[in-house]
């Protein structure tokens, strides 16, 4: 390369590199919306008000969480992924909008993996299986033998794809029929329970916090292959008479693919000095979370991986969805 050529490319990156260090000195200059595409109460949305809470104190903006809930988080989701790529519209959501939507409907609107940059993955949390008092159940065993004697008479409230896709596993591995009836986000679906309107639940342990406090729930059993410290009483689905069933749900943060790089680092620091946060960790590790802390190539990864698994099952068992 001449020396008149290299003099020429240093003059051309210099200033661009110059403008890529002053965007992310610069960022943000505006509110930053946080989407979570639950209703308000659930774990995602919890997860996304304390970050929230910690980036505005960091950046010096207010930084708001927008609930938009609705099918099966399809609607948030692809909000983020068609917001302009500026950093100021992230999305807070978990594997069912992210992973498992992909293996249970048709289409999507948005792609999981082109459409979004991955910045976080947050934490994780097992899920819960409860029945409202009135099922004559104390056990996993005894509601599949209830299911049985009457097939298509219990209902399941799913607020979500991930709940879905968990009842349908269970389905697959006991060999019963229940219907699933569709809320919108996961607190309205703990609130079904507890109302008694519907009979059964699988829904995440932090979701699911209210009902575990209240006498109208029965708690049968919870989703990991392990028992879980918060509750070293309740039995795995996996001793339980499924065995190998281990579903657990994790929570990420993405912006719209194409995001400034500078900009994405600067999203991901922020919210991993929020994670490292005392209270932050505190609040969520009470709500029966496991914080990770993990950065956006473990996130993105992820995503990735477990797409695969997800459609690998369902393709594999043949579960079958009333899904458009």
């Amino acid at each position: 390369m001449s020396r008149k050529l290299l003099l020429s490319l240093v003059g051309v990156l210099l200033p661009a590199l110059g403008a890529t260090l002053a965007l992310a000195e610069e960022w943000p200059q505006k509110a930053v919306r946080i989407i979570v595409p639950t209703a308000p109460g659930g774990s995602i949305d919890l997860s996304a008000r304390l970050v929230a809470n910690q980036l505005q104190q960091k950046w010096g903006q207010p930084v708001v969480v927008e609930n938009r809930a609705g099918a099966a988080m399809r609607i948030g989701a692809d909000a983020v992924a068609k917001a302009r790529p500026d950093g100021y519209t992230l999305l807070f959501a978990h594997d069912g909008a992210m992973a498992m939507n992909v293996a249970v409907f048709k289409s999507l609107p948005y792609d999981p993996v082109k459409d979004f940059e991955p910045l976080a993955m947050i934490a994780s949390l097992p899920l819960v299986l409860m029945v409202h008092e009135k099922v004559p159940a104390n056990s996993v065993s005894e509601l599949v033998a209830l299911a049985k004697k009457n097939p298509g008479r219990l209902n399941h409230a799913s607020g979500g794809t991930a709940t879905l896709l968990a009842l349908e596993l269970f389905k697959a591995n006991t060999g019963i029929d229940v219907q699933s009836v569709p809320f919108m986000g996961g607190s309205t679906t703990v609130n079904a329970v507890m109302s008694g309107s519907v009979e059964m639940l699988i829904a995440d342990l932090s979701t699911a916090g209210p009902a575990l406090q209240s006498p109208q729930v029965r708690l049968l059993a919870v989703s990991t292959l392990e028992r879980q410290p918060v509750l070293p009483d309740v039995p795995t689905l996996n001793e339980s008479g499924l065995p190998g069933y281990d579903v657990r749900t994790w929570i990420g943060a993405f912006s719209p693919a194409g995001t400034p790089a500078p900009v994405v680092k600067k999203i991901e620091a922020g919210i991993t000095e929020a994670m490292r946060s005392a209270d932050v960790r505190e609040k969520l590790e009470k709500s029966g979370l496991i914080v990770l802390d993990k950065g956006g190539d473990v996130m993105g990864a992820r995503v990735v991986a477990d797409i695969q698994k997800w459609v690998t099952l369902v393709r594999e068992r043949n579960i079958q969805f009333d899904q458009n």
